[in-house]
């Protein structure tokens, strides 16, 4: 993950980013954190970006050890 996508996905976490992108925006940053392109992020696919890792557990409402994309957009709102 390049440092653009990092800081992008940190500011959408903490809303800093214009909600009119919202839904493609999250999608995208979603997308491209999704490696294996399974619609699913792993433990480790979200150790990519900071915020998904020290917020994971909690981002992880079924506790099924991933998060699906609904989860992910539950955390960015």
């Amino acid at each position: 993950m390049n440092i653009n996508t990092l800081v992008f996905s940190t500011l959408l976490a903490l809303g800093f980013v214009n909600t009119g992108a919202y839904a493609m925006d999250v999608d995208a940053t979603f997308k491209e954190l999704d490696k294996d392109s399974n619609g699913l992020l792993s433990e480790a696919e979200a150790k990519m970006d900071a915020v998904l890792k020290e917020n994971f557990a909690q981002i992880d409402t079924d506790q099924n050890g991933q998060l699906s994309l609904n989860e992910f957009r539950k955390f960015i709102q």
